[in-house]
């Protein structure tokens, strides 16, 4: 089931779909691959500090996470049996969603279709999303539904919705 969270970490963000880890090693090299689902561009997040590491597409949906489970060893120390492994290989799409509240794009996948409607009927309770699209890889193509767009509240020039 997918939550709807209004705070992480103590801070206010924006309402997101989130599935959260709470890293105290930072440290990451960003590179952009190509996707093993659907060939686009996808992201890599190395944390050298770590060996851990997450693969998103923001196309298709497709994830893979290598994470350590068991934090209270030292890196050396690790075996197999401390990491977890996930990989979404075949999703059923990625979504996008842009809330008022924040300057970020929240970014995800989605497992079913019926996440996909829960995610409908949860943005559409919500009147703090400016934006919200899903993209699915359907028959070799990356097709992209817009469910809400609400466009800014500011543009670009400065002028807010009552100005327009």
């Amino acid at each position: 089931m997918l939550k709807l969270a209004s705070k992480v970490g103590g801070q206010k963000c924006s309402p997101i779909f989130i599935s959260h880890l709470k890293l105290k090693y930072m440290g990451s090299v960003i590179d952009y691959i190509e996707c093993p689902n659907c060939k686009t561009e996808a992201t890599s997040d190395f944390y050298y500090k770590t060996g851990e590491e997450y693969i998103n597409c923001g196309n298709c949906g497709y994830h893979y996470s290598a994470t350590i489970k068991n934090r209270n060893k030292k890196l050396n120390e690790l075996t197999d049996e401390d990491w977890e492994i996930r990989e979404l290989k075949h999703p059923y799409a990625a979504y996008r969603i842009k809330s008022y509240e924040s300057i970020a794009t929240e970014c995800g996948s989605l497992e079913s279709e019926e996440q996909l409607n829960e995610l409908k009927h949860e943005v559409s309770k919500l009147d703090t999303i400016e934006y919200c699209s899903v993209s699915r890889f359907v028959n070799g193509e990356i097709v992209v539904e817009e469910i809400i767009d609400n466009g800014p509240k500011t543009d670009s020039a400065g002028f807010t919705e009552q100005d327009r």
